[in-house]
């Protein structure tokens, strides 16, 4: 299952989740998913699974400090991410993920990406492979020209109880419409069926649980 983030406006606050052929997009403030999906990849994305039709779609980057708000798709065992275009609906630039996040965790497109932000809320973007960990810092309209300071780590140094595993993908939430007695932005890991929430400003892990059971609603994918 593969996540991005797309929240482009203080109106249509969306997470895109996408599995095998279809895809649902969720509403972050209702938190539950918009009716008339699942949908079929193919149909609302045109060209996107036909880039590589031998590897798996297995996640998304989405980073709104970017210029133009780039969507980049990551696909199985390809060291490369594909650019698509919002505003025509198609697929745009191959770009080699290496060369815009410069790390020896994204040499073969193995790592997960996940954009979001730290305690204090600056904008990062976290990768993850096997048992290692890095971060960028995100400038307003540039690709970072290197890793973090102390970067890459093992992940188990950084993320106490968290990710015993590299996740398969990743998604930042600010969950607005909780109650603010508690903390309400969030990391979720997902690997299969199983996902781990982490809390940002506690930098703590919350639970693991099965998406079915943690996300109401959650439909049944062909």
């Amino acid at each position: 299952m593969d996540a991005s983030d797309t929240e482009t406006s203080a109106v249509r606050r969306r997470l895109l989740f996408f599995k095998r052929q279809q895809y649902i997009e969720w509403d972050v403030d209702s938190e539950k998913p918009v009716p008339g999906f699942p949908r079929d990849i193919r149909e609302d994305w045109p060209g996107l699974l036909e880039t590589f039709p031998e590897h798996a779609l297995r996640g998304a980057l989405y980073v709104p400090q970017w210029r133009e708000s780039k969507l980049l798709f990551l696909f199985e065992a390809q060291p490369v991410a594909v650019e698509w275009d919002i505003a025509s609906n198609r697929t745009g630039k191959v770009h080699r993920i290496s060369g815009i996040l410069p790390s020896k965790l994204t040499a073969d497109g193995d790592a997960c990406l996940v954009s979001a932000e730290t305690a204090d809320g600056i904008p990062v973007i976290y990768g993850f492979r096997e048992q290692e960990c890095t971060r960028w810092t995100v400038n307003s309209d540039a690709y970072p020209a290197q890793e973090d300071e102390g970067y890459p780590r093992r992940t188990a140094e950084g993320w106490k109880d968290g990710p015993v595993l590299a996740p398969k993908s990743g998604v930042y939430v600010h969950w607005r419409n909780r109650s603010s007695a508690h903390s309400n932005r969030k990391i979720y890991f997902f690997l299969g069926d199983l996902y781990l929430r982490w809390d940002v400003p506690s930098d703590t892990r919350n639970y693991r649980l099965d998406i079915v059971a943690g996300w109401k609603q959650w439909p049944d994918f062909e």
